[in-house]
């Protein structure tokens, strides 16, 4: 779990932090991140890392959410314009999310971070429903879609609703950014995907 300490560190450190790791993920896979290259090129000691992380598991939350924290305020204005329409936000989420290939460093952040969380798919979920504490506004993002347009509005239905949109999101990232599928003949699988689900789950 990334400590409070992290969080306290002034926002220049804590920026020199995030991106010694930022740095550190657009070169390597997660399994190859090295711990002491982001200590040397942030200009820490070990003993402060560990004051800051438990362990490398850490270090892709800090990733997803700078990556996240970019995407999110064009997510909640798809949020607002929709009225909250959740197949609107996904359609918009694939976009969003499929705009950091035209940054080099970005590009390969993501690369890397869909190859691991897509061979580690279970211990990523675990990770985020159980030790993850950063995503205030991911939460607060679920939160502010609407179940109006929906024919089962249960919590459980819903979350099982957010789940299957999920999993077709990943799938499709991966095939941008590990497989190099053509952007549009990914977004155009995607969308089918969506309007089949959205035929079914919205009344």
């Amino acid at each position: 779990m990334i400590k409070s300490t992290f969080y306290n560190l002034s926002d220049a450190k804590r920026e020199r932090v995030i991106r010694a790791i930022m740095q550190e993920f657009a070169g390597n896979e997660s399994e190859k991140v090295s711990i002491n290259r982001i200590i040397k090129n942030a200009d820490i000691s070990r003993g402060s890392f560990y004051q800051y992380f438990d362990d490398k598991v850490d270090l892709v939350e800090v990733v997803f959410k700078s990556l996240m924290d970019m995407a999110l305020g064009e997510t909640f204005r798809a949020v607002s314009v929709s009225n909250g329409d959740v197949f609107y936000v996904y359609s918009k989420l694939l976009d969003i999310l499929s705009s950091f290939r035209k940054n080099e460093e970005q590009r390969a952040i993501v690369h890397n971070l869909v190859i691991n969380m897509h061979e580690n798919d279970s211990l990523v979920a675990e990770y985020l429903s159980t030790r993850c504490k950063g995503f205030t506004e991911m939460r607060e993002l679920y939160g502010s879609l609407s179940r109006e347009n929906l024919r089962f509005r249960s919590d459980e239905d819903v979350i099982a609703l957010q789940q299957i949109l999920n999993d077709i999101l990943k799938d499709a990232l991966f095939q941008i950014y590990v497989n190099n599928e053509d952007f549009e003949a990914a977004r155009g699988a995607f969308a089918r995907k969506l309007a089949i689900i959205e035929c079914g789950a919205k009344l």
